[in-house]
């Protein structure tokens, strides 16, 4: 798979963790783990990130960046669309399961776009850039914030829909800039 050429597609994965807790406190975890705190729960599920980061750079090396991102968004954008299921018909452990590989590939995909912007990017640009990719998705995170506490109480455990255009956006940009890159690769 070859990298776009320009890519400075970025997910809405930092979106997820100021609504896990949220999703959390309104699903069946809470009385799996009653002494748990649903904040201990959430930043277990958070904190596994960092292991499908890592798992994602190692794949990267024989995979590359675009072909980790492209998967970590198709799997974090089927958490999206499936948690609201999930959450009815899974038992309290199996959902756990499903929000620690939710949370393992939500954010694996950042690294990855980060590296290709990177590569894209003058070498004098590339500070300004990630800055500027970076700022886009914190300022689509407080937006998120706000739309999911204000629509939990009407949409309960639907409120994760509310996550889902930044995987599909993600993943449409991405397959945009290959194919744009594609059709520019042969011409020079």
């Amino acid at each position: 798979m070859t990298q776009p050429s320009n890519a400075t597609v970025k997910s809405g994965s930092v979106r997820f963790s100021p609504v896990l807790p949220m999703l959390i406190a309104r699903s069946s975890l809470p009385s799996l783990f009653g002494g748990l705190s649903i904040s201990v729960l959430a930043f277990s599920i958070i904190g596994i990130g960092a292991v499908g980061c890592i798992l994602g750079g190692m794949l990267s090396r024989s995979a590359g960046s675009a072909r980790v991102a492209l998967v970590a968004l198709a799997i974090s954008g089927a958490c999206c669309l499936l948690l609201p299921f999930a959450a009815d018909a899974l038992s309290p452990g199996w959902l756990l399961f499903f929000f620690l590989i939710w949370g393992a590939t939500v954010i694996a995909d950042s690294p990855q776009f980060s590296a290709m912007a990177a590569k894209a990017c003058p070498p004098a640009l590339v500070g300004g850039a990630l800055a500027i990719q970076n700022s886009i998705g914190f300022a689509l995170t407080v937006a998120s914030i706000a739309l999911a506490s204000t629509c939990l109480g009407d949409l309960g455990m639907r409120t994760s829909w509310i996550l889902l255009p930044g995987p599909l956006v993600g993943i449409l940009g991405f397959l945009l800039l290959r194919r744009h890159s594609g059709r520019t690769a042969g011409t020079t």
